[in-house]
């Protein structure tokens, strides 16, 4: 997706949500800059694009970003003084807060508000001085909404940052003990609700203010607020504050209702036994509110122009006398210790033939809409509603232009998909066609996969041909296809949770492989891989699923029936938690069918899970 896309899709985007361009660049970016982007004529920096795209109230998890090592190093920089704050290491955050300051950005307002929300968190935390982390909190809401009042809430266009700054302002007054802000917390959910377009986005916002109010509120609000904010990630199978979601309803629900109390306490200690097992921290407390959720795709400039490099089997000499450049230029670029300006950037895409750009998704459109309903349609595939789908799908391709290979590659590789579910064309047919499809973006194919960081759209049709190989009795080719594939994202400089969305797919392509092919153990070995990586990027979609997975290679591993029941009742528990009625009902039948009773959530279990 180039400037001129991105700049359109946003300008779309802004017009038919009615906000003006003053509405939303202010604090963020001059009026003329916004323009600039909208036009097409020049990108914003990382955190800007950012910050634009959530006051449009979508999730920067749905694009794929192709990072210089700058920006990617001031994330990084913010994961480690967040760590530090997590766990009490204020030295560290203290000195890496410092480091941050000193860097030419720091003046900037996105990152001047940030390192103010990050000194409000250290001085109610580490010193308890409630009142400087309010001043803070002002100081930092201050640089991107200019004179903010409580009473013109729904004036404002605010993202995600902003709404955390606000949530944050609310628990320090309350823990303060000054007067209460007078806030009504139906009119901010509802603030909510209208200005985060994106499910998931709302799902991460909108559970922390639910947590918040619910804190504030009396009677039975809190456990109407706590309910709602629960759902709602389960919904979406947001791990992220569950933990002490499930805590404060079993607390509440005591109160109120001994046998729901009970029955939350089953799904919470089943998901609770999970986490201490994988040695992953059970949140309990309040929740952390100032983090942002933040797991898009990832890629690095100088790792991409590497990889295409060697692929080609160019050297950096070469390259450097094609392109009339310095070979010193292309180290440092591929080093990551040089930033490539535009048009070096532009050059060395067209002669490695690298279609990504700057900011990528799997479809390139000009309307938002439309990536919302590319995501319908692919849950509609993951629950096997192939029908439905495809009928959708047909309504997308007419939308798509082919002038951009991003959308031929969907097409080539979902019209396959739906030939080959819906049993229209055979195994053979389907690889044959999804190898077609790779190389719209890929000239050589399924030649080289070795050390190569794929992306999103590139993975899904390689794991799919590796499907179809198991199908016509080739599992192990299929493996060997996509072990390749994770080698590649594992041996990136980039944090694995900025790939969740392939390796997931991956991980869990291998564990089913090796089951299926009786290498018991390591079908075991991939399940907690894939298990391990759900819990640390605080995902739930797959974690029953898995856990089922994993004790069926160890039943059969082991020979005996009796072994896993209570580990089964767990797996049942996690389904029900994340609301997969349908898996759920299939493994109520296949415990039947293998231990000759039903699955019922009994004391022995309640025991069991509480040991």
């Amino acid at each position: 997706m180039d400037k001129k896309m991105i700049g359109s899709m946003i300008a779309y985007e802004r017009s038919k949500q009615g906000i003006s361009s003053q509405r939303l660049s202010e604090g963020v970016c001059s009026v003329s800059a916004l323009q600039r982007l909208e036009r097409g004529v020049r990108l914003p920096d990382f955190f800007v694009l950012e910050r634009l795209i959530e006051r449009l109230g979508k999730s920067v998890n749905k694009i794929e970003f192709l990072y210089d090592e700058g920006a990617y190093d001031i994330y990084y920089l913010r994961e480690i003084i967040e760590k530090s704050v997590e766990q009490r290491e204020y030295e560290e955050a203290e000195g890496a807060l410092a480091y941050y300051e000193s860097r030419p950005e720091a003046g900037e307002p996105l990152h001047r508000q940030y390192l103010c929300k990050m000194r409000a968190v250290m001085a109610a935390e580490r010193e308890e001085n409630h009142t400087e982390a309010i001043r803070l909190l002002k100081e930092a809401l201050e640089q991107t909404v200019p004179g903010f009042s409580w009473s013109c809430l729904e004036d404002y266009c605010m993202g995600e940052g902003e709404i955390l700054l606000l949530l944050l302002w609310l628990q320090e007054n309350q823990e303060s003990g000054e007067e209460p802000i007078p806030v009504e917390p139906d009119k901010i959910l509802q603030y909510i609700e209208k200005s985060c377009q994106d499910e998931e986005a709302k799902a991460n916002i909108y559970s922390k203010a639910a947590w918040v109010l619910g804190t504030m509120a009396m009677g039975q609000e809190p456990l109407r607020l706590t309910l709602r904010g629960e759902e709602i990630l389960a919904d979406n199978a947001l791990l992220i504050h569950l933990p002490q979601f499930l805590d404060r309803i079993v607390e509440l629900e005591t109160k109120c209702d001994a046998k729901e109390s009970e029955a939350w306490k089953r799904q919470r200690d089943a998901l609770r036994k999970l986490y201490d097992e994988y040695g992953e921290q059970w949140d309990t407390g309040r929740i952390t509110l100032w983090k942002n959720y933040r797991q898009m795709e990832v890629y690095l400039v100088s790792e991409l122009f590497g990889q295409e490099r060697r692929l080609i089997k160019q050297s950096q000499e070469k390259l450097a006398d094609v392109l009339e450049m310095d070979q010193k230029t292309i180290s440092r670029i591929e080093g990551g210790k040089y930033k490539p300006k535009a048009g070096t950037f532009r050059k060395m895409k067209e002669y490695l033939q690298i279609d990504r750009d700057i900011c990528t998704t799997r479809i390139v459109v000009e309307d938002f809409s439309l990536l919302e309903l590319e995501r319908k349609i692919a849950k509609l595939n993951t629950n096997r509603h192939e029908a439905e789908a495809e009928a959708l799908f047909q309504q997308l391709k007419g939308k798509l232009s082919l002038k951009w290979k991003e959308n031929e590659q969907y097409i080539k590789y979902m019209e396959t998909l739906f030939d080959k579910e819906l049993g229209r064309i055979s195994q053979e047919e389907a690889i044959r066609r999804c190898e077609e499809a790779l190389k719209v973006t890929r000239k050589n194919g399924m030649e080289q996969l070795d050390g190569i960081v794929f992306s999103r759209m590139e993975t899904f049709i390689i794991n799919y041909i590796a499907r179809c190989y198991g199908q016509i009795n080739q599992k192990e080719k299929g493996t060997e296809l996509v072990e390749k594939v994770v080698k590649g994202y594992e041996s990136s400089k980039v944090d694995l949770k900025y790939h969740y969305t392939s390796l997931a797919l991956l991980y869990q392509h291998i564990a089913v492989n090796c089951e299926e092919s009786n290498e018991f153990e390591r079908a075991i070995f991939w399940c907690d891989k894939a298990i391990l990586l759900d819990l640390r990027c605080h995902r739930g979609l797959n974690i029953g699923l898995l856990l089922e997975e994993k004790i069926y290679s160890m039943v059969k591993m082991n020979g005996d029936r009796h072994f896993g029941k209570q580990e089964y009742y767990q797996a049942y528990l996690l389904l029900k938690l994340m609301k997969k009625d349908k898996q759920m009902r299939y493994l109520q039948r296949e415990y039947k069918e293998w231990y000759g009773e039903e699955l019922f959530i009994n004391n022995e279990f309640k025991t069991a899970i509480e040991n």
